[in-house]
């Protein structure tokens, strides 16, 4: 009985543990197993080495993702390249400078904007991890050969490889110079330099110097006899009085001076107001003759439309009279002799115009 009862204890002892187990895997993981994450993927034409599955990606120093996958175009995607392919996850929860409801519309913003990701690696210690920025506008971009499954995140060379690529060129160039050819002409540099050090005259130079400086010496001698002569020192005393009463003359005339600045600054004060004035008064006259004008302008006008008919009837007779005197000068140039010898015409009488007038009617 009493084993029976031990076995029960034992096995309700190893359920309760399981189930106190099974339960704090899932209080304490549950965040990761609900966690939602967007994949992403890269490619480098560099070699990978440090960087391990479960490496982090981060954005600027802040995690943001993990790496997934480390592998190769060729072998997921059955193409020819020779580039390393690199999947990772981001957390829903990243933020790369950029808003949006997911990760995913987050990250294709960034991409936009010119984020970019490159291998970067902890210290000296060669592990290595993927770093997201945003650097301007980045050269052209590899060439993938590929339509890709997830999105897809530009890279970039990381620090190493471009110091790599740099020594690199600096040693090809190195190469490439002719360092014979440029010791050869150092060397017949130096062999001409010598040739004109020798065919210097040193002591000739030496002696020259030698003069220069006893040149110097005198005329420093007469220099200090000059200034310290009883002749210099009087100068300098009647110069010293000549500023003294010159500064006297000026401390003079300042006050007269101000007095006519002040005249002056009042006068162009009084010019000022008579200009002001005169201007007020041209734009009162200018206004009150152009108010003339107007009224003039619309009497003319409405006396025009006034005797409208009569200047036409005064036009028509003008125009009648016009055409008698241009038929009288026609008949003149023809029959001179009218003028002078035929009688004049004559006189209607009311009963002829009457006449006239009926003919005309028939």
């Amino acid at each position: 009985m009493t084993k029976k009862t031990n076995f029960f204890k034992l096995g309700l002892f190893v359920i309760i543990a399981f189930g106190l187990g099974a339960a704090f895997l899932i209080a304490f993981g549950a965040g990761k197993f609900f966690k939602t994450e967007t994949l992403a993927e890269t490619c480098f034409d560099e070699s990978v080495q440090g960087l391990d599955i479960g490496s982090e990606v981060k954005y600027k120093g802040v995690k943001i993702g993990t790496v997934k996958t480390i592998t190769t175009p060729t072998k997921l995607y059955n193409i020819p390249s020779n580039y390393v392919l690199v999947t990772f996850s981001l957390a829903d929860d990243c933020y790369v400078g950029q808003t949006g409801e997911t990760s995913a519309i987050r990250i294709q913003k960034a991409i936009k904007e010119n984020l970019s990701i490159h291998l970067a690696f902890k210290g000296l210690t060669g592990a290595a991890y993927l770093e997201t920025d945003y650097f301007g506008r980045r050269k052209a971009p590899l060439d993938i050969g590929w339509h890709p499954a997830n999105i897809y995140v530009p890279s970039r060379k990381s620090s190493m490889k471009r110091l790599g690529d740099a020594l690199n060129q600096f040693l090809d160039n190195l190469s490439a110079a002719n360092l014979s050819e440029m010791t050869r002409d150092l060397k017949s540099l130096l062999q001409i330099l010598n040739q004109k050090a020798d065919a210097l005259n040193i002591a000739q130079i030496s002696n020259q110097t030698e003069n220069l400086l006893k040149e110097i010496r005198q005329t420093n001698k007469a220099l200090s006899s000059t200034l310290t002569s009883e002749s210099f020192t009087r100068l300098i005393a009647d110069a010293q009085g000549s500023f003294t009463g010159l500064k006297t003359i000026v401390e003079n005339a300042k006050q007269p001076i101000d007095k006519t600045l002040k005249d002056f600054e009042k006068a162009a004060s009084h010019t000022k107001n008579m200009a002001t004035d005169l201007d007020a008064s041209l734009d009162k006259n200018l206004e009150t003759m152009l108010d003339s004008l107007n009224k003039t302008s619309k009497m003319l006008e409405n006396m025009v439309w006034l005797n409208t008919d009569t200047i036409h009837r005064t036009i028509e007779n003008f125009e009648d009279t016009s055409e008698n005197l241009k038929q009288l000068s026609r008949e003149l140039k023809q029959y001179p002799g009218r003028l002078l010898f035929e009688s004049p015409p004559k006189k209607n009488t009311p009963e002829k115009i009457k006449e006239v007038l009926k003919t005309d009617e028939n």
